[in-house]
């Protein structure tokens, strides 16, 4: 007795029934889940913890923050003070001044061509899902090479869950690299775009240039269901200096004993990108081609594909 059923046509309608089902299933389904937890480890936010939660979906990105022991940042954030020196803030107004019209084009241009990595990576995998459909249904009506593209299009919608969403939510995590005009910060990171999911993790949406000697560090490791970013991120913070020691402690890092180097934060995170629980449904598909298989090729179809050949 074969393993492996024969045709029929019960099977073919619980083939695609079977096909439709999963697609719905997967369609309602988390995508992503993501896993965030950080602390601050050095300066006056220490000991703050930082736990979130994010699931994708097919339209949504649900975020959960939740903070411990967060007395201490919402001090750090009361007492910090950062004000530019009048001197930049005129130097760029007057800046700003003599390239106004070329600013202003630069900045539409950047606006044009700012790309949506997530948007983007949900209607591919919306694709894959409906192409999986009707390539089921294609092989229903007997077309030529059905298996093959039914093959192709599932190796597709796999690769649209397991690559194209995760690599898309990291794109759009980092940004394109392209949007800190910090030489510092740029000089700090490891990789383009990394300095911007390490600001991620810092939590406080400090001000721009108002980090000294700033370093960022971003290593990763392969998990069962994703991969795990270990992120810290430490710097200098002038919201806790003297705006008359802003150039000298930017100039050189302040020593031990000096009353600037309590101005130091450190922050250190991991972060956990899984796939939804639901995924490995998608997995199904095959057997249920093994189980209910589609209706065999005729021998007048064969013989005509050897005489092709031939």
């Amino acid at each position: 007795m074969a393993l492996r059923p024969h045709h029929s046509r019960a099977g073919d309608g619980i083939r695609i029934f079977g096909t439709v089902l999963i697609a719905v299933h997967l369609f309602l389904s988390a995508w992503l889940v993501i896993q965030f937890e950080g602390q601050y480890t050095e300066g006056q936010p220490a000991p703050t913890k930082v736990k979130a939660l994010v699931a994708i979906d097919k339209e949504q990105t649900l975020i959960d923050v939740e903070m411990e022991n967060s007395t201490s940042f919402l001090l750090y954030m009361v007492f910090r003070d950062y004000d530019e020196p009048e001197g930049s803030i005129q130097n760029n107004s007057n800046q700003n001044n003599s390239s106004d019209v070329d600013s202003t084009q630069t900045d539409d241009d950047e606006q044009e061509g700012t790309i949506e990595w997530l948007k983007n990576g949900r209607k591919v995998t919306l694709t894959s899902l409906v192409l999986v459909c009707i390539a089921e249904c294609l092989v229903l009506a007997g077309i030529p090479l059905r298996a093959t593209l039914r093959a192709i299009l599932f190796t597709g919608m796999v690769a649209s869950f397991l690559i194209v969403m995760p690599a898309t939510y990291v794109l759009d995590l980092a940004g394109d690299g392209e949007g800190s005009d910090d030489e510092d910060r740029a000089d700090s990171s490891d990789g383009v775009g990394q300095s911007t999911i390490a600001d991620e993790t810092f939590v406080a949406q400090t001000e721009q240039g108002s980090i000294a000697h700033e370093q960022t560090n971003i290593d990763h490791s392969l998990l069962l269901t994703g991969i795990r970013f270990d992120m810290s991120f430490s710097g200098y913070d002038l919201g806790l200096v003297e705006p008359e020691n802003y150039t000298a402690v930017r100039n050189e890092v302040p020593n031990e004993n000096d009353t600037d180097a309590k101005s130091y934060v450190e922050f250190h995170s991991n972060l956990d990108l899984k796939y939804g629980k639901n995924l490995p449904s998608m997995f199904l598909l095959p057997l249920l081609w093994f189980f209910f298989p589609a209706k065999p090729k005729s021998e007048g179809e064969i013989n005509s594909l050897i005489r092709e050949q031939e």
